[in-house]
């Protein structure tokens, strides 16, 4: 009575082996394919010997806790070469600093990587429909929502926002003894960022008016940072961890922002019904207008402008406060480079506050904001996985001459820490900070990303620009030097962007 279940069990098993082998075969005929048509090698292996990738994670945690996570980095390239591969809890992992493989990555080969299995489970929490939580048609649409508006900087910039932002930042930043300019950038970006995102700033640079709403803003918004920047060195570690008080700050984030997001379709709504639109009714020119409002003029989608605006409340503080911040802990150690800069200044924009068009006249000022980020570049690395079968151009073998086969699933690490202090890219003194060398330099071909690359190039980059630079114009205006007071080197602290762990410890002289 058995015989018919025996016989139907044994061809369902026949069947489905059958079927495996004809899919592995076609895989691997297909891998070795493609190995043959980029004439791909086998890289260099860090530890060839750790399979299971236990020992790749505890050297990385220890350096990571010794602040030498950076240092560990650049030590590993120059072993093992600019391209080597290594495992991560038995998942093959690709290290590259190559210039090469870099823009193959998020330029060439652009379709054949994903981002979001990376850091979704950081970003979804805070913002699940954002650009950082998605790829694919998810992310076009996400990112469509502000693409066209950051496109026309010189109609978004507001210098009545800098300027009022500015004022309050002066009054902070005492005379005639130090003062830590880092975490004082960190509100002027934040106070800045959400009046353009969303019309509202969290006042943290007038606590004396900042409401216990703003404060419990800007305190969820720095504790939610701060987490999914522990989470992502982490990685399935994280999840052996509390993350109550995570998720509440990041529903506190979301919470007071759809509450501006609700606030402004319903005071549209309003004077919609009470006002009727005159004929020469033209808002593209009013600078004023926030990020949230321009918005609204496509949608009223309130999750996704919601999570646009928080985007921009992530993405774009730290990263310019970071920016800032290195600047001036550079140009105190640098008097050569602040003196000539500010000279440059004052024969430009002299000393009234700048406007749009003498910021982008200040070419010298440019050259300073990319060395330092070329120095101690936002992001040091960042990641992609791969979802098809692919191949980078170089690092096979141990010269690194020949292609590398990337697997499905498997992960390509590219560090910009190590492209931007590349010494074959930008000479023997490429650790050395000397804004000159921008001055006939082309950073397509070297490497150089720190507002990433490609499709996923940062949108904001320009405001980002312009923001920093407005700031730092109206400092150097402001105060004749900069010194140092910090004998302390600088030490890394990596969280969503790169910081000094010992701030920037300076004193400003007046002019």
């Amino acid at each position: 009575m058995y015989t018919p279940l025996y016989l139907a069990l044994l061809t369902a098993i026949l069947h489905y082996t059958l079927t495996l082998a004809i899919s592995s075969y076609r895989t691997y005929s297909k891998r070795a394919a493609l190995k043959r048509e980029h004439n791909c090698s086998a890289p260099t292996t860090e530890n060839p010997w750790d399979i299971l990738g236990l020992i790749k994670i505890y050297t990385s945690t220890k350096h990571l806790l010794n602040e030498t996570a950076l240092t560990n980095i650049s030590d590993l390239f120059t072993r093992y070469g600019d391209t080597y591969a290594s495992r991560i809890l038995t998942q093959r992992v690709y290290f590259t600093c190559d210039p090469r493989n870099i823009r193959h990555v998020l330029i060439n080969r652009f379709a054949d990587f994903d981002a979001s299995d990376v850091r979704a489970h950081l970003f979804a929490p805070i913002t699940p429909r954002g650009i950082f939580a998605l790829d694919g048609d998810g992310w076009k649409g996400a990112r469509s929502l502000y693409a066209d508006i950051f496109s026309a900087t010189r109609k978004i910039f507001d210098v009545g926002l800098q300027e009022d932002a500015f004022s309050a930042f002066v009054k902070l930043v005492p005379r005639g003894q130090a003062v830590d300019l880092q975490p004082l950038f960190l509100k002027l970006i934040l106070d800045v960022n959400s009046s353009f995102a969303m019309g509202v700033s969290p006042d943290t640079l007038r606590p004396d008016v900042q409401s216990k709403e703003k404060k419990e803003l800007a305190e969820s918004l720095m504790y939610a940072k701060r987490i999914m920047a522990r989470d992502g060195f982490l990685g399935p570690l994280h999840y052996f961890l509390s993350r109550k008080e995570f998720y509440t700050a990041c529903q506190n984030v979301r919470g007071f922002v759809e509450d501006v997001v609700r606030k402004e379709i319903a005071s549209r709504e309003h004077e919609k019904r009470s006002t009727p639109k005159k004929e020469d009714d033209d808002d593209d020119d009013d600078r004023s207008q926030s990020l949230l409002q321009r918005i609204l003029d496509n949608t009223n989608d309130i999750d996704g402008v919601r999570d646009a605006v928080v985007t921009i409340l992530i993405a774009g503080t730290d990263s310019v406060a970071s920016m800032l911040s290195t600047t001036f802990f550079l140009l105190a150690r640098h008097e050569r480079v602040y003196n000539r800069l500010r000279q440059e200044i004052l024969d430009t924009v002299g000393t009234e506050p700048p406007t749009y068009e003498t910021i982008r006249k200040v070419t010298y000022l440019r050259h300073v904001f990319n060395e330092a980020m070329r120095v101690y570049p936002p992001v040091p690395f960042n990641a992609r996985t791969a979802n098809t079968d692919t191949y980078l151009p170089s690092g096979g073998r141990a010269d690194g001459s020949s292609g590398v086969l990337i697997r499905k699933g498997e992960r390509v690490i590219f560090s910009s820490w190590g492209s931007h202090r590349s010494s074959r890219s930008f000479g023997d003194d490429a650790l050395e900070f000397r804004p000159e060398r921008w001055e006939g330099l082309k950073s397509e071909a070297l490497g150089y990303i720190p507002f990433s690359g490609g499709p996923r190039v940062c949108l904001g980059q320009q405001y980002a620009l312009l923001e920093a630079s407005y700031a730092t114009i109206r400092i150097i205006q402001t105060f004749a030097r900069v010194e140092n007071r910090d004998v302390r080197p600088w030490t890394e602290k990596i969280g969503l962007n790169l910081s000094n762990k010992n701030g920037v410890l300076v004193e400003m002289v007046p002019a």
